[in-house]
């Protein structure tokens, strides 16, 4: 059975990411899986996790074809000391700046049917993660590509 293009585009971005060479993370710390923490014990581990985030399908495309603007979330953990502060965040900032501009209104890598990438926004910091001593930082990878 062929690969869905919404699975193409994230074992695509998945081993790209690999070869950024992120400071700080191995290969192993850069996971692929339904969520960013495991929502059953709500445990985080440290990594980035890039996840299945909802298509877009915006109202333009030609009489023929169709815009279909896929999501691969991108969350960046790091433990942290629980203390208000900067923290852990150093790292996190500084994966997500070389991810942001890697992918933004870019195409990077090649992928079938993908004629550009762009960064959706997403929370700087998430409080949910720091209640738990981790600092979260997490936005959206978008591939556009036409269909129909």
């Amino acid at each position: 059975m062929m690969a869905s293009t919404f699975e193409t585009i994230w074992d695509a971005v998945y081993a790209d990411m690999v070869g950024l060479g992120l400071e700080g993370l191995s290969s192993g710390e850069i996971k692929q899986q339904q969520f960013s923490y495991n929502p059953a014990s709500q445990l985080f581990v440290e990594g980035i996790f890039l996840c299945p985030a909802n298509e877009l399908l915006p109202d333009s495309g030609s009489n023929q074809r169709m815009l279909t603007s896929y999501g691969i979330s991108v969350t960046m953990i790091k433990a942290s000391n629980g203390v208000l502060g900067k923290g852990a965040l150093s790292p996190i900032l500084q994966w997500r700046e070389t991810i942001r501009l890697r992918y933004h209104d870019r195409r990077p890598i090649t992928v079938a049917g993908v004629h550009r990438f762009w960064c959706e926004p997403g929370d700087m910091v998430l409080p949910e993660a720091f209640e738990k001593q981790f600092d979260a930082s997490a936005f959206v990878i978008r591939a556009d590509t036409y269909e129909g």
